[in-house]
């Protein structure tokens, strides 16, 4: 267990290390004190929280589904989150924070049970299967997005950038409200650290050793659901992050769900600080969408894993 938590110490540290340097990391040189606390400071928080978030989801997700594959951008809960954003906006709920939370929320909810439902056969559902119905429920829940920005919000620069993933609006509220959601979410799935590893040995031996695999599945998709929601609603679509940062920590740190969780956490904001650095400082004075460059290393990233996979379930 000590060399476990020596390697998570080293995380937070370097967690810690890369937000600081990120504070003096941007297009403008000799940034002075009002553009770091005011502009910089809340995106390397809102990077941290929505790294954990979309990070701590997917390593659930993972355990949950037997699926190294497994991602909230992959299975559609992203773009379900910000089809549920956009028609909050729609209705005339676009200054009330909550209810767009809670429309992202609901939204997320339905896209992993209909995800679930669709790919379960007879009690099973085959990693094959989870990835095509994903990718179906992705397709139809970013066509939707793309038909409303098309139709209502074509003019909005802002629409554009937060639907390709931006970290630019870190106000306080959306900092405080996410941080909430998305931390309760990694503790509640860090309480089920034991199911998951069992879960991972398939549902007939979790069932043996004393797991309800259906109603620990469900609390799970939730949870993991609303870390997925709050991240897109601060930040829109940033994928993949869910993908490597789990796998990478599974190799480097634990297979254990005790020690993964957390390590993916804290993994996620390391990987989501250094991408928006690179994203505001790679083409001054412009910047480029970090879940833009997130897609571009998780893609290939993506095609490693599934050649690199031999059997269904193998981690």
């Amino acid at each position: 267990m000590r060399p476990l938590i020596a390697k998570l110490g080293i995380l937070l540290l370097l967690t810690v290390i890369v937000g600081v340097v990120s504070l003096f990391v941007g297009p403008v040189g000799g940034a002075d004190w009002k553009i770091i606390t005011a502009i910089r400071l809340p995106r390397v928080l809102l990077a941290v929280l929505v790294g954990f978030g979309l990070a701590g989801a997917g390593s659930a997700l993972q355990g949950i589904l037997r699926n190294p594959l497994a991602d909230p951008f992959i299975l559609g809960t992203s773009s379900a989150a910000t089809a549920g954003v956009m028609t909050a906006g729609l209705i005339g709920l676009q200054s009330n924070q909550l209810m767009i939370y809670l429309m992202a929320l609901a939204f997320a909810v339905v896209s992993i049970f209909v995800v679930y439902g669709i790919a379960r056969t007879a009690g099973k559902a085959p990693v094959q299967t989870i990835i095509l119905a994903g990718g179906i429920v992705s397709l139809f829940f970013n066509a939707l997005v793309f038909v409303f920005f098309s139709v209502f919000y074509r003019e909005s620069h802002t629409v554009l950038f937060y639907l390709l993933g931006t970290l630019t609006e870190g106000d306080t509220f959306k900092i405080l409200l996410s941080g909430t959601i998305i931390c309760l979410g990694l503790g509640i799935t860090w309480l089920f650290s034991r199911e998951l590893n069992l879960l991972t040995q398939g549902d007939e031996a979790a069932h043996h050793l004393g797991v309800d695999v259906e109603t620990t599945r469900k609390i799970l998709f939730v949870t993991s659901s609303a870390m997925v929601a709050a991240a897109v609603a601060a930040a829109g679509m940033i994928g993949f992050v869910g993908l490597i940062v789990p796998h990478m920590m599974r190799m480097t740190v634990s297979a254990d769900h005790r020690a993964l969780i957390p390590a993916s956490a804290l993994g996620g904001a390391i990987f989501l600080i250094l991408a928006d650095a690179l994203a505001r400082s790679l083409v001054p004075p412009l910047e480029i969408p970090v879940g833009a460059l997130t897609a571009l290393f998780g893609s290939p990233y993506f095609i490693y894993l599934l050649r690199r996979r031999q059997s269904t379930g193998d981690f």
